[in-house]
């Protein structure tokens, strides 16, 4: 092993024998040096850059802490200068409309603007001088102007410093609201509200009604459909600063929109709701009477039409009236009807085959008890439909004799009396039929000719439907309807059919209504007249009634007219109430557009002439034929 040679080293080799080699230990030594004295300057670094972060810490703690000290007020304050707040975005009223959609009343937004005078002239720095001239004389003109004021009463509310808050009243539209914005007024905000109104004044007045100024219905459809048409209102949260601006809306879950009230679309018709009130007028005008009311029915649906009442009021102006002119007469009075009753006792008698159109009564006048039963012209005898075209009371009395009192009663009460029409109008009033086991034989002859029974104008329109709707009572309404309703059937259809043919002889000659014909139409009516109970007993005061339908062989329209307590010459149904029944019928189906059912002979004196010939002898005899 010994004689083994030492390898050979590679050419250009480094390495030396081990023997010859340096102690390597002193290089070591210094490379330690040096990694020592390069972490010592780290840690230095480190140190210098913490207690810079440790300085500037302590300083802003220090300076939060001066702050809170120093100007703890101006915090506080700044704090509850900016506050979260929910604003009320009130919904609008619903509109109610005729079956056409002329508004009949509808609400609107008005704006209403505040200021804070304090906060316009307020000083940007504290020590500022006060800068009169914030707003300028041509923004105080312009101001005065929107607003409607005096610009003296402008200037000197605007510029009391000491006040926070000015309500200028004035109530501007949407539009002038925006006018108002673009003069840049400082502070301005405005609070809202709605205004409501009824652009047709008096025409519908007893119909709709009206609401305060809180948006609260008080009359009419306005207070019975109130929480329908009310709405719901709106929320937004917003953030608003000291001065009560607002500032930013927040979006939030808890935001809504208002929701508009709902419209309410009625079945009337504006124009012949015009032409009904017109006619009204002009006939209360004539004979003076105290009021009166007239109803149009749709004699295929039940719809009102037009229901008027004078007295009325406007709706607008509804604080300038006296109470007895929120009283909607057709509905809100019960009336004996008199002899506009009379068809329904015959139709009953008809229908059941005791009687048919040429059946005879001997009609001279009978007593029953202390009682005399008599027409105003004695008739010895008179036919069925003599009964109807001569109003004979004797004649309605024999046929309702032929029933015992509860059928007579049932019947009453199917067609309608004794109970509430439900038609949606306000204010109906009315009065239960007198228990059929308390008539006596009187009660039973003078119901059969409207004494002792009580009816509102509304109750007698609806019952005629019977006649013009094949023997049906239709419900009657004040909404529109999409189809006609299926009615109660009450009598046949062939007998709705032979009433309405015998009840055109009314108002042909020789009739009781001739003041009712209208040329080129045929027109089924009754008339009536009935004494007043005054402090509970009869006087020689009257409500002279007419209702009618045409064209009669297939009626489009039920007109009934009453006016109360007519004075001077003439107080009889055909006399007073006809002639407005007669523009209302004639007028109304021109507005409808239903064409003649008689061809008219220009050569031959119309049916208005021979009205206007008989109503003048009326005036002289002061009576009709009836």
């Amino acid at each position: 092993m010994s004689n083994i040679p030492p390898p050979e080293l590679p050419p250009n080799s480094s390495e030396e024998p081990m023997e010859s080699a340096p102690n390597p230990a002193p290089k070591l030594h210094r490379k330690h040096k040096k990694q020592k004295k390069s972490n010592s300057y780290s840690n230095t670094r480190l140190r210098i850059v913490l207690g810079a972060i440790n300085a500037a810490f302590i300083g802003l703690i220090g300076y939060a802490l001066f702050i809170h000290t120093q100007h703890s007020d101006e915090l506080n304050k700044f704090g509850t200068d900016r506050t979260l707040r929910s604003i009320k975005e009130s919904a609008l009223r619903g509109m109610i409309t005729d079956r056409s959609g002329t508004v009949l009343a509808v609400s609107r937004y008005l704006r209403v603007p505040t200021f804070n005078p304090k906060a316009i002239y307020e000083p940007k720095r504290k020590g500022d001088p006060i800068n009169w001239e914030t707003i300028s004389d041509e923004q105080f003109a312009k101001l005065a102007k929107i607003l409607k004021l005096p610009e003296s009463e402008v200037r000197e509310k605007l510029k009391d410093i000491s006040k926070t808050y000015w309500n200028s009243k004035a109530e501007l539209s949407l539009s002038e609201a925006d006018e108002l914005k673009k003069l840049k007024i400082p502070s301005l905000r405005f609070e809202e509200r709605s205004e409501r109104t009824y652009p047709t004044g008096n025409l519908f007045s007893h119909i709709v009604g009206f609401a305060n100024k809180k948006g609260v219905g008080l009359e009419g459809l306005e207070r019975t459909e109130n929480d329908n048409l009310m709405g719901e209102d709106g929320k937004q949260l917003v953030l608003r600063d000291r001065h009560q601006n607002i500032i930013e809306l927040i979006d939030s879950p808890e935001n809504k929109s208002a929701r508009p009230g709902k419209t309410l679309v009625l079945s009337v018709n504006q124009e012949i709701q015009r032409l009904a009130r017109s006619e009204l007028q002009k006939t209360i005008s004539r004979f003076n009477a105290k009021a009166g009311g007239v109803v149009v029915l749709d004699a295929k649906t039940g719809e009102i039409l037009a229901l008027s009442s004078l007295p009325d009021y406007d709706a607008n102006f509804y604080q300038d009236y006296p109470d007895d002119n929120f009283r909607n007469f057709a509905v809100g009075v019960t009336m004996e009807p008199g002899s506009v009753f009379k068809p329904f006792v015959v139709a009953k008698a008809v229908d059941d085959g005791k009687i048919n159109r040429y059946t005879n009564f001997n009609t001279n006048p009978f007593n029953i008890g202390s009682k005399t039963i008599r027409d105003v012209h004695d008739y010895p005898n008179l036919t069925t439909e003599g009964i109807l075209q001569k109003s004979s009371n004797v004649g309605t009395s024999h046929i309702a004799a032929m029933y015992p009192s509860q059928t007579l009663y049932d019947f009453y009460h199917q067609i309608g009396f004794g109970r509430k029409t439900n038609s949606g109008v306000t204010g109906e009033q009315f009065t239960p039929i007198k228990p059929a086991n308390q008539w006596g034989a009187l009660d039973k002859a003078v119901m059969s000719y409207g004494y002792a029974i009580t009816a509102n104008l509304l109750q007698m329109a609806q019952a005629y439907t019977i006649f013009t709707a094949d023997g049906k009572l239709l419900p009657v309404t004040i909404y529109k309807r999409d189809s006609a309703p299926d009615g109660e059937q009450v009598i046949k259809p062939s007998t709705a059919k032979l009433m309405r043919e015998m009840m055109i002889s009314v108002t042909r000659k020789g009739g009781s209504g001739v003041t009712g014909a209208i040329d080129g139409y045929d027109v089924g009516a009754k008339t009536g007249t009935a004494k007043k109970v005054v402090a509970g007993s009869y006087e020689d005061r009257y409500r002279a009634s007419f209702v009618g339908f045409a064209p009669a062989q297939d009626p489009r329209l039920i007109v009934a007219v009453t006016i109360d307590d007519p004075r001077g010459k003439g107080y009889y149904g055909g006399l007073v109430a006809g002639p407005a029944f007669r523009g209302v019928m004639s007028g109304g189906l021109k507005i409808l557009g239903v064409p003649p059912t008689n061809p008219i002979n220009v050569a031959q004196p119309t049916v208005q002439q021979a009205v206007k010939t008989e109503e003048e002898k009326a005036l002289e005899t002061e009576i009709l034929p009836e």
